[in-house]
């Protein structure tokens, strides 16, 4: 642990649990969930959007079958009901029962044949089979399409529908320790993967092949999926990265990538400068470093998103620093990157100890992003441990002159554990 000299912050870095934490256990917040119960004085809870369904039950269903999570016009739903007393039930696909029965923490699944009968049917039928469907239950409504939903409510005239689409998203909000240790995991592999393919990179690649080269080496290191934004400072289109624009000297490459793990997202963004740095260069990062510093320190129990992202607009602001997009950072956690609590403009979200919280001050291409637990002592970083991944990186050597170091590095920087080439946000808790 060390403190922050201009922030007066203590940032730890979330030590690596070995063995490796069972996915499929100890995952979802209970306590919340048995809140909400009581609050809502309803009998079950049923869920139909991807990050309800894959936080209950840990069904992971990869490419297109993850698709039918979210698609609102789909006839390949896949729907949980977690009653308030007894067994949760999953109603799943015949085609995505396999991956279901093999990733899913809940045992009683429930089948019906794709294209063939109605998913909602399906659901109606386990909902009074669990003799539910004269009771008091929650759905996550705001992800039913509005012709399913119509159907569903037909079929079940006598439910006393409540919507828990936002209250759910403050249950997932609070962190396990199982849960912190997936989100870590999945950061040390993107971090790693970022690392190794910047050193090799060289003036006159593409920001296709970069990006290719990112996404390839975190599927290798084990990262069941990944996307995000790979953008060289000559490319002015915002997010309109993976192109076939060069890289070339003296230009300022932003990244945005997502990486997963069992499900959990890894949300890092990193920095690349091609060639040596110049002073105005050096001297912009250290301008910028210094109020990502303040922005982390901004990430305390009680604090509204909506002011974290005015304050960080405000910082730019006085240092005559271009404006950034809508949104300063969010909550991650399972399925989907971007979640509550939202640092957006005139967010109430309001950040409490447990949540894990994407922290993006972004002015053009200056961007940098790392993952925090909030907490009341303090934010602690959970991203950026390149040294806890099983396998040892390979040492970066000096022999290409395009490879060069940058500034703000620790004095006892070492190789296994940060990227020598990038901008990168480790050194915030580092001295220089």
């Amino acid at each position: 642990m060390c403190q922050n000299p201009s922030t007066g912050v203590e940032e730890t870095d979330i030590p690596s649990v070995e063995p490796a934490l069972d996915a499929r256990t100890n995952v979802v917040n209970m306590r919340g969930l048995q809140e909400l119960f009581q609050a809502l004085n309803v009998e079950a809870i049923v869920c139909r959007g991807g990050v309800n369904v894959m936080y209950l039950s840990g069904i992971a269903t990869p490419g297109t079958l993850g698709r039918h999570l979210d698609l609102a016009e789909t006839a390949r739903e896949t729907f949980v009901v977690w009653p308030a007393a007894g067994d949760p039930i999953a109603v799943v696909s015949d085609i995505a029962s396999e991956v279901a029965r093999i990733s899913s923490r809940i045992r009683d699944l429930r089948t019906y044949r794709d294209y063939v009968d109605n998913p909602e049917v399906a659901l109606a039928e386990t909902i009074r089979e669990l003799s539910l469907d004269r009771s008091r239950v929650a759905f996550d409504e705001g992800w039913f399409g509005a012709r399913r939903w119509s159907a569903l409510r037909a079929l079940l005239p006598a439910v006393d529908c409540v919507d828990v689409t936002g209250e759910l998203d403050a249950v997932r909000a609070i962190k396990t320790p199982t849960e912190i240790e997936l989100l870590r995991r999945a950061a040390a592999i993107l971090d790693r993967a970022l690392a190794e393919v910047f050193r090799d990179v060289v003036p006159g690649q593409s920001e296709r092949r970069v990006h290719a080269a990112v996404s390839a080496r975190a599927l290798e290191l084990g990262a069941g999926s990944v996307h995000g934004i790979l953008q060289t400072s000559s490319n002015h289109v915002l997010y309109g990265g993976e192109s076939d624009a060069r890289l070339a000297l003296g230009d300022l490459v932003r990244t945005d990538y997502v990486a997963y793990v069992d499900g959990y997202a890894a949300n890092l963004s990193r920095l690349l400068h091609i060639g040596h740095p110049s002073e105005g260069t050096e001297r912009m990062y250290a301008t910028y470093l210094e109020m990502y510093r303040e922005a982390v320190g901004l990430l305390r129990p009680g604090t509204k998103g909506g002011d974290v992202h005015r304050a960080i607009r405000e910082m730019f602001e006085r240092r005559g620093w271009r404006q950034g997009p809508a949104i300063s950072g969010h909550g991650v956690g399972v399925w989907f990157h971007q979640q509550y609590p939202l640092l957006v403009e005139g967010s109430g979200d309001v950040l409490e100890s447990g949540m894990v919280v994407a922290i993006e001050p972004i002015s053009g291409h200056w961007h940098l992003q790392d993952e925090y637990l909030v907490t009341d002592r303090g934010p602690q970083r959970i991203s950026d441990t390149l040294g806890s991944v099983s396998q040892t990186p390979r040492r970066p050597t000096m022999s290409s002159k395009w490879s060069v170091p940058l500034l703000h590095q620790p004095r006892k920087a070492t190789f296994s554990t940060r990227p020598l080439w990038s901008f990168c946000a480790r050194t915030m808790c580092r001295p220089c």
